[in-house]
């Protein structure tokens, strides 16, 4: 099997590494990030009933058929475990892993977990029933995103990323603050990933969507009894549940000032009480925290205290908003290949007239309304890009343009909807995740609201 330039040494070297990778496994295929076949072993080619000069420098679907995902991976886009993937009529148990070099995704390596399902269900009758009968733990919480899975190239992308290094390399409060949909939970995310307790928990709470009367408990927890409701067992806080990795407070300028003492003397003293309790507990933690809003104009109008802005705001990382990237269209290209996999979708592709609408869109959501409006693409089959709401003045000067505009935006969301139903085989639940939007939103529409 021959070797790229990457993995040949010595000749004893390469003959040794040439031996391992035909007998690691049944089958191991290799590509690079444009899905292009560098590495093949004497399996798979005997499968392939071909040699590697057969199909070195082949796309993988070209070879392995379209039902990979090896290419997807190659590009950051996922990863596979346990993937099944019938190949000349064998069906295989596969793992789809992509390859990192120096922090970067440089391809993707596939090779199979079993060689047919027999081989798999032989396997799993080996396991006895009393391991068998071992109850799973539950799956605590962690970090779903990695720095490799922030999508960009240019210096802003590539200094952000930067920040993101340092930050995890401190055990420091962090400030996350950025646009609406600009990506500050990626950053939470990516930060606990890279962090030294990436191994602990990651534990999220968004400040402004629990009721203000509940978020105490939400925090530090209760013991049983200690309010009408609770459970007689108690419960443990999401400050507690983080103990050993990073408590992520999303939206921390909307937390109700008089909680902002309580988490100052966490930050003080390391412990907590429940609520209801007295026996303080200690707690080990990092804060992370994102805001979209200005807390220090907060801290100025007296909604926020200035000690605690002071203890959370040690470092700080600013997501940057998608208008002020060069790489938008690098971008949506990268999206387009990772929403048309999830939906099991050819992913379009974008004429010159849709690059140049990407590029001059100011994008007030941000990366997450450049997926809503992909995701759009891929459903309808052309790209439709929101336009910014209307000023008061220009809906006083032309109220009759302003129904005309109206009429036409409610003609095109309709016939949105109906392809997204359509794409949906009629579930308005799943066609309201595909364009993004709420399911009662997809009623008023349905039912003709002037709500567009």
């Amino acid at each position: 099997m021959p070797l790229p330039e990457l993995f040949k040494g010595s000749p004893e070297e390469t003959d040794f590494l040439r031996l391992v990778l035909d007998h690691v496994s049944d089958c191991l295929v290799a590509v690079d990030t444009e899905g292009s076949i560098v590495l093949i072993n004497e399996p798979y080619c005997r499968l392939l009933e071909g040699e590697a000069e057969d199909f070195l420098g082949r796309h993988i679907t070209n070879v392995v058929g379209p039902q990979t995902k090896l290419h997807f991976v190659a590009r950051g886009i996922g990863t596979h475990v346990g993937y099944p993937l019938e190949v000349r009529g064998h069906k295989l148990v596969t793992k789809q892993v992509p390859v990192h070099k120096d922090g970067r995704i440089i391809g993707a390596v596939g090779l199979a977990l079993f060689s047919d399902y027999g081989a798999l269900k032989k396997a799993y009758s080996r396991i006895s029933k009393a391991e068998l009968a071992i109850p799973q733990r539950p799956r605590s919480w962690h970090s779903k995103f990695r720095l490799v899975d922030i999508i960009g190239t240019g210096d802003v992308i590539d200094a952000y990323r930067d920040s993101l290094k340092l930050a995890a390399a401190y055990e420091l409060p962090v400030m996350i603050s950025g646009e609406t949909g600009a990506g500050k939970e990626l950053a939470a995310h990516a930060i606990h990933a890279l962090s030294d307790r990436s191994a602990g928990p990651f534990v999220w709470v968004n400040c402004a969507s629990i009721p203000s009367e509940l978020i105490e408990a939400e925090l530090f927890g209760y013991e049983g009894g200690a309010f009408t409701g609770a459970r007689s067992q108690g419960k443990p806080g999401k400050v507690e549940l983080a103990s050993g990795g990073i408590l992520f407070l999303d939206e921390i300028g909307d937390m109700p000032l008089g909680l902002q003492g309580s988490l100052l003397r966490v930050l003080q003293t390391n412990e907590i009480v429940r609520v209801g309790g007295t026996t303080p507990i200690n707690i080990d933690l990092r804060i992370v925290c994102a805001t979209n809003r200005r807390l220090g104009d907060l801290v100025r109008s007296g909604r926020f205290r200035e000690d605690l802005y002071h203890r959370l705001n040690v470092l700080s990382i600013n997501v940057p908003a998608l208008r002020e990237r060069t790489d938008i269209v690098f971008l949506a290209d990268r999206l387009l290949d990772r929403v048309s996999s999830r939906l099991g979708k050819a992913p379009p592709s974008l004429t010159r007239q849709d690059r140049k609408a990407l590029s001059d869109h100011p994008w007030p959501g941000n990366v997450r309304e450049l997926e809503n409006a992909l995701t759009r693409m891929i459903v309808t089959g052309r790209l439709s890009l929101s336009s910014p709401a209307p000023s008061l003045s220009s809906l006083d000067d032309g109220a009759d343009a302003d129904t005309d505009l109206r009429r036409k935006l409610k003609s095109q969301a309709k016939e949105e909807v109906r392809a997204a139903l359509a794409q949906a085989g009629g579930s308005k639940s799943r066609a309201a995740k595909i364009l993004g939007v709420s399911r009662a939103h997809v009623y008023r529409l349905l039912n003709g609201s002037d709500q567009v």
